[in-house]
């Protein structure tokens, strides 16, 4: 898939050598505390990509962004929409806002059609040619294998067929790839887009905190982005960000901006 396929680069920071011994273990030490944010990084960005999610259905990673959040003692709070505010305030300044989503497009199932077969509608943008019949899901919860089947009609709805009945209907599906792993420095998985920029704005607000710096920033956390920007849509209509905001919007893709 051309997003689940996308790979981030993990930059590791080089040993540099010099004739003083004394320069070159400070530069070891520097080195070596830059690997070990590059490995937090990596572990925050792992638990929140093996979770999960489609438009709509980003229950299991908006939990774990709790979880992570509670953990690091920031305030953090979710909206009517199913959004999650995070929030690290520590001087009166211009307010940073930086912005992720935690969907990727996936399969909604929209009913059964036998006891091994359902009809699923796709969301978010994939290419047509991607949509082959046989190409492996997993039918979410519970991660059952299923391949794509048909598609009865012109919109973007397909039949899934699993091996097996199930005990437990399933509520939506994702593409059979790896949920995460790090390979020569770089990180890849099925949902880099956007699960690397949510795990950015976490990163961001432990590593700020941990400092002690004087900042005032807030992590927008969104769901349903794959669909029209659902969820930045309804904080931008609640209008609880400040009017001064400075907003930077993460966005691990392929797409170039406009």
């Amino acid at each position: 898939m051309p997003d689940a396929t996308f790979s981030f680069r993990a930059a590791k920071a080089r040993r540099k050598t010099g004739p003083a011994g004394s320069n070159s273990a400070r530069a070891g030490t520097s080195a070596t505390r830059a690997n070990m944010a590059v490995a937090e990084f990596c572990k925050l960005a792992g638990r929140l990509m093996r979770q999960p999610a489609a438009p709509f259905h980003e229950h299991a990673v908006r939990s774990e962004v709790e979880r992570i959040c509670a953990e690091h003692r920031l305030g953090f709070k979710r909206d009517e929409f199913g959004n999650v505010i995070v929030e690290l305030r520590t001087a009166r300044t211009r307010p940073l806002v930086l912005a992720a989503h935690m969907d990727h497009p996936g399969f909604e199932i929209v009913r059964s059609l036998a006891p091994k077969t359902w009809l699923a509608r796709f969301l978010g943008g994939v290419p047509d040619s991607y949509f082959r019949p046989g190409v492996p899901v997993r039918l979410m919860p519970g991660g059952s294998a299923a391949r794509l089947g048909n598609r009865p009609g012109q919109a973007k709805e397909f039949e899934l067929h699993s091996r097996e009945p199930l005990s437990v209907p399933p509520q939506f599906a994702v593409w059979e790839l790896e949920d995460f792993a790090v390979r020569n420095g770089r990180i890849h998985g099925r949902a880099c887009d956007d699960l690397v920029g949510v795990a950015s704005i976490l990163a961001t607000l432990i590593a700020l905190q941990r400092s002690g710096a004087r900042v005032h920033v807030i992590g927008v956390i969104a769901r349903a982005e794959e669909i029209g920007f659902l969820g930045a849509m309804a904080v931008a209509a609640a209008k609880r960000l400040p009017k001064d905001s400075l907003v930077i919007s993460l966005e691990t893709s392929r797409e170039c901006p406009v």
